[in-house]
């Protein structure tokens, strides 16, 4: 009897020892990301709210024409890219378009961004970081870059 309680006590031991690590699964970093939120330069309003453009109309790309995910954002008429970020690198650049078919007017929006990234004990979280948009005057509200067109 006691051989088998000592068997019992070193399983138990052995299985909480091995699954002591601090992961859990599923616990992931949080995908690196940032909002823009684009306004017209004379009057100060939202594009979008003013119906300079339409939110079905955006398109996001990089250098080599290749989508990167977004969502607008309708209650608050922004956008929220979701660039890929799977390596440090500088100056990468990305390019919004806006466009509104009924008035035939198109708008570019380009912007360069940084990725640094950081190595946590169960994953890898990637930063997105000096957000520059060369051709458009910008600052930095709560968390959301305002760029006037």
């Amino acid at each position: 009897m006691k051989k088998n309680i000592f068997v019992i006590v070193t399983f138990i031991s052995l299985f909480f020892i091995s699954c002591s690590d601090k992961c859990i699964e599923g616990n992931q970093p949080t995908p690196a990301s940032f909002f823009i939120e684009v306004i017209d330069e004379n009057t100060s309003e939202n594009v979008f709210q003013n119906g300079t453009f339409l939110s079905a109309n955006i398109t996001v790309t990089d250098v080599i024409d290749t989508e990167i995910p977004f969502e607008f954002v309708e209650g608050t008429n922004i956008i929220h890219i979701l660039p890929k970020t799977t390596i440090n690198a500088n100056n990468i650049e990305l390019k919004v378009t806006l466009n509104n078919p009924n008035t035939m007017e198109t708008e570019q929006i380009f912007l360069k961004y940084n990725v640094s990234s950081q190595v946590e004990e169960c994953y890898t979280s990637f930063h997105i970081s000096n957000v520059l948009f060369p051709q458009n005057q910008s600052q930095y509200e709560e968390g959301v870059f305002v760029v006037k067109i």
